[in-house]
């Protein structure tokens, strides 16, 4: 007998995917608030701060979660 690994698609994303995409919509909806708070004249400058932390955290993320992303299909790659 001989055991085959093989990736089977499906229709669904892999939980790193999920991930990204979750964090890509979070960074999205931040973007979008510093953009509000700067057309308002900029009077919320501490929140625009902390809103670009987040954004520079979330950034770092997705940069994570692409390598590792990567990582693991290249691992694929080479078991085939």
């Amino acid at each position: 007998m001989k055991l085959i690994m093989t990736t089977v698609p499906v229709g669904q994303k892999c939980k790193l995917c999920e991930k990204i995409d979750t964090k890509m919509r979070r960074r999205a909806a931040e973007v979008d608030r510093v953009q509000r708070w700067q057309r308002d004249g900029g009077r919320f400058r501490a929140s625009i701060e902390k809103s670009v932390d987040i954004i520079k955290g979330l950034d770092a993320e997705i940069y994570e979660l692409g390598c590792e992303r990567t990582r693991r299909m290249a691992k694929e790659e080479f078991r085939k």
